[in-house]
């Protein structure tokens, strides 16, 4: 009884096993009461969530705090570049309004109207320095007099130096200049163009004469740098966060070149790489809107930070203003909130435990122990302890789990104690019923092994036979096959002779053409015989004629000889003509003789095919029938070996089946013997439990 009792612990404890967590079975090794292991769970979970719920909320705040900062650095952008093209429209505004004022000189030095005078008038005007130098001492702004000569504006008058500190005059306005086109087409010109190296925000005008002809123009301009000098500084001035800051980029004049930056001003930056490698530069020169992230390392050995640039393009002037700082100063905040969360939690976490240990010491650690002490009392075989139930909670209902069981146990042991005698005698009749089954079982299989060897003899002999047959088949189907290549042969044979025959039929046909064509040849040259011998007849009477005309006839004579001799060759070759055609046609009859003889001789062959052919069908169709004979017998071998096999197999299962029987038989009689001794172990163990007080109804 107590093997058995403790077979199902032991089966108990495996699943269990095998459905516990990772941290059920370390609190299990813990050697700790229930309250500190409850409140180490508890513990743990909270710090779970609470150390969750910071780097949560620290990643929210840095994404928030992240876009906050972009969206504060694109507004910074936006205003510096709405204050440099308001500045760059404010410069280009004076640089018009300053070029009215000078041509207001030309017009108050001369004696008439500008728009009044001829051109000789007004290039005599324009030529005039001194209106220039003194515009330049009130104003200090650039100004530049030009008079047109043919499709170009040569400068008379300017304040502009030239590459070597001179006074520009006489110098002509560039073609890449984009005030020319407009000056040719009697318009104003604004913009930015460079001079002599530099840019300059310019105002140009032309001056017509009465005619409307542009014969000169006018320039007035500002130094970009020294005219944006003021927001630029204002630009410098700015400090975003820990190192952050703003430059402007020249994206046009010279691009790559920094216009403003606290450190890298008028320096050549296009190449210039961060720790990655990445020319942020060149990408901001190629996007000219946008923003990027770039690393950057502020001294030797130390870590790279990461830095983050918001930038905007400036039409007009073509410069590129951005802003930038470093994205680790946005987390700061987060990483604060973050380990000020990590610092409560860890705070928190003993005080926590503590008020757990307490509160379970008195609500579960005593009560369990109350069970604890009843278990132990079951667990000895005391079925006659009082179980109280205190509260109606999970331990309530625990100590009335207890007390259900101690009664089951009772009346268990009850019932077992007075069936066990019954058991006993039950298992020792089992086992001699048993021990005479298993002497026939015995028996029965040594019969079941004779007949399967039996039949696995008789099962050998039709495989050999299934083996012979299927060779049969194999050989006749062969034969078949050899006789159907030869119907194939006979037939392909009878084509041949067919394609003889009428090759033979055309063959007579062109002969008894060409004996016609030799006909005709003979007719041809009976015409020309006649025609021979009618040239006789013409020479002979030529000749006649040429002896009766004397000497004048000579001649003539000698060619009627000529052609007389010539008709006479004709006649010879015509006659040798004639004897080969005869014997050519005598040839031809000849061949056409043999041509029927050979054409019979074919008809004969090929008749002979035909009943050769014949022939084959009929063995083919033997063949076949021989073939389908054999493969009947084949597939009944097979199905009698099949059946064999199926009967050896089963009557080895049979044996299988018996062995086994014979088998379980004999572990029946080892179960049935075990059984008996488990009735006498459990017999002895019913006697260790008290099912009473009273000693003497125990005994």
């Amino acid at each position: 009884m107590s093997n058995f009792f403790k077979f199902q612990r032991h089966g108990e404890a495996e699943n269990s096993k095998g459905t516990d967590t990772f941290l059920t079975s370390w609190l299990h090794k813990l050697r700790v009461g229930v309250a500190i292991k409850l409140g180490i769970m508890l513990v743990l979970f909270i710090a779970i969530l609470l150390i969750g719920a910071s780097f949560l909320l620290s990643s929210y705040l840095s994404k928030q705090l992240e876009s906050t900062s972009l969206e504060v650095l694109s507004s910074n952008t936006r205003i510096f570049h709405n204050n440099i093209s308001t500045e760059f429209k404010r410069v280009m505004r004076d640089a018009e309004r300053y070029s009215n004022v000078y041509i207001n000189n030309y017009q108050n030095v001369a004696s008439k109207p500008l728009r009044t005078m001829d051109a000789e008038e007004l290039k005599a005007l324009l030529s005039d320095t001194h209106i220039n130098s003194h515009f330049t001492e009130l104003t200090s702004v650039f100004a530049s007099t030009f008079v047109r000569e043919g499709d170009q504006f040569v400068r008379v008058s300017t304040s502009l130096q030239g590459k070597e500190g001179k006074i520009a005059t006489a110098t002509v306005l560039s073609h890449d200049n984009p005030a020319l086109a407009s000056l040719l087409k009697d318009k104003s010109y604004s913009g930015v163009v460079v001079l002599y190296g530099k840019q300059f925000i310019s105002h140009y005008e032309p001056i017509a004469d009465k005619y409307g002809q542009v014969v000169g123009a006018v320039a007035v301009g500002f130094d970009v740098k020294l005219a944006l000098q003021p927001v630029i500084k204002e630009l410098l001035g700015v400090h975003i966060g820990d190192g952050g800051y703003a430059y402007v980029l020249d994206a046009g004049f010279a691009p790559g070149t920094m216009v403003a930056h606290p450190t890298l001003v008028n320096q050549q930056v296009e190449n210039i790489t961060d720790a990655n490698g990445y020319k942020r530069f060149a990408d901001m020169l190629a996007r000219k809107n946008g923003t990027i992230y770039y690393d950057t390392v502020s001294g030797y050995g130390a870590a790279p930070r990461k830095k983050v640039s918001v930038f905007e393009y400036i039409d007009g002037i073509n410069w590129i203003v951005a802003t930038t700082s470093y994205v680790d100063d946005v987390a700061r905040s987060s990483n604060l909130v973050r380990n000020s969360l990590l610092t409560f939690s860890l705070l928190l976490m003993p005080i926590i435990l503590l008020v757990i240990a307490v509160t379970s010491r008195f609500l579960i650690s005593r009560r369990l122990n109350n069970v604890l002490a009843i278990s132990r009392s079951i667990a000895k075989g005391d079925l006659t302890v009082d179980i109280h139930v205190d509260h109606n909670d999970e331990i309530g209902e625990l100590l009335t789990a207890n007390e259900m069981m101690r009664a089951s146990l009772h009346s268990l042991v009850g019932d077992m104690v007075s069936h066990a005698q019954h058991v006993h005698e039950a298992a020792l009749n089992i086992t001699e019923a048993v021990d005479g089954q298993a002497s026939t079982s015995v028996e029965t299989s040594s019969s079941v092994a004779e007949i399967t060897s039996t039949m696995e003899e008789l099962s050998a002999s039709s495989t050999q036979i299934a083996e012979h047959s299927r060779a049969v088949v194999d050989i006749a189907n062969v034969t078949l096959q050899d006789c159907n290549k030869g119907s194939d042969s006979m037939g392909e044979l009878l084509n041949r002779m067919s394609d003889i025959d009428s090759d033979n039929q055309q063959s007579m046909r062109e002969i008894m053409m060409l004996g016609n064509k030799s006909k005709e040849i003979s007719r041809v040259m009976v015409i020309i015989n006649n025609v021979a011998d009618q040239t006789k007849l013409i020479a002979f009477n030529a000749a006649l004629e040429a002896s009766s005309a004397g000497e004048s006839g000579k001649r003539f004579s000698v060619v009627a000889a000529e052609i007389r001799r010539l008709a006479d060759s004709v006649t010879e070759s015509t006659f040798e003509i004639e004897n080969k055609i005869s014997e050519i046609q005598n040839s031809i009859n000849r061949l056409v003789l043999n041509a029927e003889k050979g054409s019979n001789s074919i008809k004969a062959g090929t008749k002979a095919c035909k009943v050769s052919a014949e022939r084959l069908h009929d063995i083919v169709a033997t063949a076949e029938q021989t073939s389908t004979a054999a493969m009947q017998i084949s597939l009944s071998t097979q199905q009698q070996k099949t059946a064999s096999n199926q009967v050896v197999m089963a009557l080895r299962e049979i044996v299988v089946a018996s062995n086994y029987t014979s088998q379980s038989i004999k572990d029946i009689l080892a179960i049935s013997q075990d059984m008996t001794e488990l009735s006498n172990d459990l017999n002895k163990a019913s006697r260790s439990f008290k099912l009473t007080d009273n000693l003497d109804e125990r005994a």
